[in-house]
């Protein structure tokens, strides 16, 4: 009943705040979590940490705006101009780093992986997506393809949280991609999946 209740909040929160609410991060809860402090959690503040679940199970629980901010600018730099499939699948491969452990926990340190400098600012192109350390702005100019770029990505996020398995993943469970017009060296090291939009996917 609790781990319900929570879910119905998570979910409840992802549509009731706004897409322009500043930053984005994830947590996954354990099955045992309780109702904290005689109260629903509604907030990532309200579960403690000993009721996180490190081990990433996939019942999702809450995801914060910071989380929607980050794999909103991850779809729009990597993918703004593509098909919807093309930006889901972009999504998509960020959700698929965030769940495996060979990954950061959430998506906005998913993102924004890469050698950083001690005052913990990106070091130039050693970055995992290339936009977040190119050297060039990161606003968002394009005003439609960003609203689109939201919808898509409050849509991957909450998709991702209520699915037991991955069995809507048309990447097939793909961590890795590149524009369909380059062949970077690692990309002989995994198995191929195939092209989707301007991108070629690699499980």
């Amino acid at each position: 009943m609790t781990r319900f209740l929570t879910l119905l909040v998570g979910i409840f929160l992802l549509w009731t705040t706004s897409l322009n609410s500043g930053n984005t991060n994830k947590i996954w809860v354990s099955l045992e979590a309780p109702i904290y402090n005689n109260k629903i959690p509604t907030t990532l503040l309200d579960i403690p940490n000993s009721h996180r679940d490190f081990n990433k199970s996939v019942d999702l629980v809450l995801t914060d705006p910071q989380e929607l901010e980050c794999m909103s600018k991850n779809i729009y730099f990597e993918s703004a101009l593509e098909s919807t499939a093309g930006k889901l699948a972009v999504a998509q491969v960020t959700l698929n780093r965030v769940k495996s452990s060979h990954f950061p926990n959430t998506v906005c340190t998913v993102v924004k992986q890469g050698k950083h400098s001690q005052s913990g600012f990106p070091i130039r192109n050693r970055c995992q997506f290339s936009w977040y350390c190119d050297g060039i702005s990161d606003v968002t100019k394009n005003v439609r393809a960003w609203k689109d770029t939201q919808k898509i990505a409050n849509l991957a996020i909450i998709s991702y949280g209520s699915m037991k398995s991955q069995g809507l993943d048309y990447t097939e469970g793909a961590r890795y991609y590149h524009a369909y017009e380059i062949e970077p060296h690692w990309s002989r090291s995994y198995p191929k999946v195939g092209r989707i939009g301007q991108h070629i996917f690699y499980r």
